[in-house]
Formats: structure tokens, C-alpha cells, sequence
């Protein structure tokens, strides 16, 4: 059965209720503060885009999901560590201007 085959018998929103503990799973793991849910947004776009792109071939749907997740959370830490630095450098250079 070809990979859109197997997509039209489960939905996402199967996918997700089987697969949203992952989430949790990885951002637990990896001592992630969530309060606003930001991560776990991240994440269940990670899981979209796993169901979206998973290929039996490459091997279980489980893995792939966990991998996929796992480095999505960590490109997002990267990304808010980035912007974080853009704004203090922003906010030195305006007190040298005060």
C-alpha cells in the first residue's frame, strides 16, 4: 500500500490524538519551559509535517516522528536564542545613544 493509500484510512486528527504524547515527550526530555504553548505548536507542526512526508521505506512512522520533532523543537530554541541576542545588541546600542 503506497504511502497516500495508507494516509486516506487515518486522519490527522487520529495521528495527533495518537501521537500528541510525543510532543510532550521531547519537550519534557529536553527540560523545555512551555507556559505559552509555544513549543508544543512547534512540535505538532513537526508532526504534520512528518505525516505529510513519512515513506514506509525509510523506516516506522514512530521514529520518524520522534526525530522529526526532536530537531524542529531544537531549530526553534536556535531561532529564539538568535532573536533574543538581535535584541539585546538592540537594546545596548540604544543606551549608548541615551
Amino acid at each position: 500500500m503506497d504511502n497516500e493509500k495508507q494516509k486516506q484510512h487515518v486522519s490527522f486528527e487520529e495521528i495527533y490524538e495518537q501521537n500528541k504524547r510525543r510532543i510532550y515527550y521531547q519537550i519534557h526530555k529536553m527540560n523545555i519551559s512551555d507556559p505559552y504553548h509555544d513549543f508544543f505548536q512547534e512540535g505538532l507542526c513537526a508532526l504534520w509535517n512528518a505525516y505529510e512526508t513519512y515513506n514506509p521505506d525509510k523506516g516506522t512512522m514512530a521514529t520518524y516522528f520522534n526525530y522529526t520533532i526532536r530537531n524542529r523543537l531544537i531549530d526553534k530554541i536556535r531561532k529564539d536564542s538568535r532573536m533574543k541576542e538581535k535584541e539585546q545588541i538592540i537594546i545596548a546600542e540604544n543606551k549608548k545613544r541615551l
